[in-house]
């Protein structure tokens, strides 16, 4: 038996002998026991964040974010959480910006003493939390931030344990897809492309990997600022050189003034988007206009049973762009605690990846099953709501995607790519 197997028996053990002895000075024997407070070994409740975008450019996905964190949360405590202790939720609001986001962060750390947290949604404001978790050996979990730079970001001193990890893919993954949908000729076949991205981690991240992957000549790589209204002189770049394709990193508030700009003034050329342009609202109000652009976006395998539990729960806000992946953002992290014996940072770091690679399989709303397995010895493979959620080292999934075509406002699944063509290509 292991020290992690050692040290949850004995936590279970003790708290079910003092559960027969009576409830009388109950509180009081576990204290002395424990500890008490919400890290390692405490009585309490389990303190946890979620840092995401009620507000700012990303709100209209913030709502069913937070939701889904909270519906997990509610799964969890339904099951007597983790260790037989209750998951306490404090949801903060970045505003979709950096510097908030940050003040946010040191709040939960200082204030509520958190262990884990999930979030955040944008990579340019995920980058500079997860540049400080080590240090205080705390847990982030990212649903939606997809740069490929946080592959290498979250590690302590010594990068034995990683604490940062995410739901979402790596953007390696999109950048290839968009670059197979511009070279190949049954799709856009371009022989010069150019790119045009957000000027935040996210976007620049994702364009470098697009181009990489595209075969052809590269005429431009433009960035733009979200707090521009007129992108004119940012369109006359892009086509200066007259490419085929063009691939676009953005969200659907900028997207949409740029595209109708892109219309009105008569550019041509081709468009792939991004994941982050994803949304049926978007492509509904520019039905004319995005009719015909291609679209690399995630197409993971999920089981019924997860989506199923997640659905029931979240209700209208079930199809929330990137929501699923925060539901098991935060059931994973409850997961790891359990199988580590203890509630901290470093015991989530050391113990999620294992929650989602072999054993038997536990789906979303299966806490009570999942715990039992655990507490038997037993090594437990956890199917997602968002995905199977197969961690690799660096503590992010591998995902299969689909390429997509926008046809009247719909998304038309146009291609499949399994998860096998992305191996070796990252």
């Amino acid at each position: 038996m292991t020290g992690t197997e050692k040290s949850r028996r004995a936590y279970l053990k003790t708290t079910a002998a003092l559960g027969a002895a009576g409830v009388t000075g109950l509180s009081g024997c576990i204290g002395s026991i424990s500890g008490g407070g919400s890290g390692e070994g405490g009585a309490g409740p389990i303190h946890m964040g979620s840092i995401l975008p009620i507000t700012g450019s990303l709100s209209a996905y913030g709502g069913g974010m937070q939701k889904a964190v909270n519906l997990a949360k509610e799964h969890v405590n339904d099951a007597g959480g983790p260790l037989g202790r209750t998951v306490k939720v404090h949801n903060k609001d970045s505003e979709t910006k950096p510097s908030k986001a940050q003040q946010k962060y040191k709040s939960l750390v200082n204030e509520q003493n958190i262990v884990g947290f999930v979030g955040a949604a944008s990579s340019g404001v995920s980058v500079p939390l997860a540049k400080n978790v080590a240090a205080d050996g705390v847990m982030q979990v990212s649903h939606a931030s997809t740069t490929p730079a946080l592959a290498e970001i979250g590690y302590n001193e010594d990068e034995t344990v990683k604490y940062f990890g995410r739901t979402a893919p790596n953007d390696g993954q999109q950048g290839l897809v968009m670059g197979r949908t511009m070279n190949e000729d049954k799709y856009i076949g371009a022989d010069k492309a150019a790119f045009l991205h957000v000027a935040n981690a996210y976007g620049k991240g994702l364009a470098k990997k697009a181009k990489e992957a595209f075969d052809g000549e590269t005429t431009a790589v433009v960035p733009y600022d979200k707090k521009s209204s007129d992108y004119t002189s940012t369109l006359d770049k892009l086509f200066e050189d007259d490419p085929d394709a063009i691939g676009f990193v953005g969200y659907p508030g900028n997207g949409k003034t740029i595209l109708k700009q892109w219309d009105d003034g008569g550019y041509g050329g081709e468009w792939v988007l991004s994941e982050g342009l994803n949304d049926e609202g978007f492509f509904n109000s520019l039905k004319s206009i995005t009719d015909g652009m291609y679209l690399a976006s995630p197409s993971p395998d999920s089981s019924k049973k997860s989506t199923t539990a997640f659905n029931e729960g979240m209700g209208d806000k079930s199809g929330t762009l990137f929501a699923a992946h925060a539901y098991d953002g935060l059931f994973l992290q409850a997961l790891a605690m359990h199988k580590a014996g203890k509630a901290s940072g470093k015991a989530i770091a050391k113990n999620i990846r294992s929650m989602s690679r072999e054993g038997t399989k536990v789906y979303a709303g299966q806490f009570q099953k999942a715990k039992d397995l655990i507490d038997d010895g037993e090594d437990i493979n956890y199917q997602g709501a968002s995905s199977p959620v197969d961690m690799n080292e660096s503590l992010e999934p591998l995902n299969k995607f689909a390429i997509m075509q926008i046809q009247q406002g719909k998304r038309k699944q146009l291609d499949t790519i399994e998860r096998s063509w992305f191996e070796g290509k990252l």
